[in-house]
């Protein structure tokens, strides 16, 4: 194919927004990413299987369904080695990156996939301010020789895939994340530097007893069950640097 057509971006992405269905939107997902050498995808929201019933997430993707039920009953995302580093990155990557970064676990997860014929591909991390992050994940049976031109195709397509059935399959219950005050943040910020109550009131000046409440506030906000949940999941959420 040529290093570059934007003719074929712009129909393509037309295409899938004008898309009715998820699998519709799949399907003119892969008839351009076909061209790049991918004809697996999996497109979905990075959350805990044991937190959210599936029912309540964005997940699609023409993978083997017996593929598909293996992963969900040995909870594979949560050692995923693609979807941890999708987490955290906001650059496409080669699953090969990813599996560099991969636990005992997270080989055999690999692996699972590779009994498939699915053994190459790239993951394109999603990340908007109001809802968790996500991902679009391509593969295949060989790894193609990408220019960073066409890198940037398939991610642009990718998105507007992903962002298209994010809106026409949610709302979903987390898409619109509880977001911290300025103070709760700061007290949060402080406490995830191992900062006391006593500590933190000193530093921002005001009374031990208002850094409980906001604390209590935050934790309320974020659904958390003590002050190491909290900090963990504001991190997770983008509240406060980690």
């Amino acid at each position: 194919m040529s290093d570059y057509d934007g003719a074929a971006v712009l129909t393509a992405i037309r295409a899938i927004q004008a898309t009715k269905s998820g699998e519709e939107a799949i399907q003119r997902l892969a008839e351009f990413s076909e061209a790049y050498g991918f004809t697996r995808i999996y497109l979905g929201q990075l959350v805990n299987p044991l937190n959210v019933p599936l029912k309540d997430i964005l997940y699609v993707s023409n993978w083997p369904e017996e593929l598909k039920a293996r992963r969900r009953s040995r909870l594979a995302i949560l050692h995923d080695p693609i979807a941890l580093c999708a987490i955290r990155s906001r650059r496409p990557f080669s699953w090969a990156e990813a599996h560099a970064h991969a636990s005992r676990i997270g080989r055999m997860v690999v692996d699972m996939v590779h009994d498939y014929g699915i053994t190459h591909g790239m993951m394109f991390p999603m990340h908007a301010i109001s809802s968790i992050a996500g991902g679009v994940s391509l593969g295949g049976d060989a790894m193609p020789d990408l220019s960073r031109t066409q890198v940037s195709e398939l991610e642009i397509v990718c998105q507007t895939a992903y962002y298209h059935l994010e809106d026409m399959m949610g709302p979903f219950p987390y898409q619109k994340l509880a977001e911290l005050s300025s103070r709760e943040a700061d007290c949060v910020q402080f406490a995830a530097a191992g900062k006391s109550n006593w500590e933190i009131a000193h530093i921002l000046g005001i009374r031990e007893d208002s850094v409980k409440k906001t604390l209590q506030r935050a934790c309320r906000k974020l659904d958390a069950v003590n002050r190491a949940h909290l900090v963990a999941s504001a991190i997770a959420r983008g509240q406060i640097f980690p």
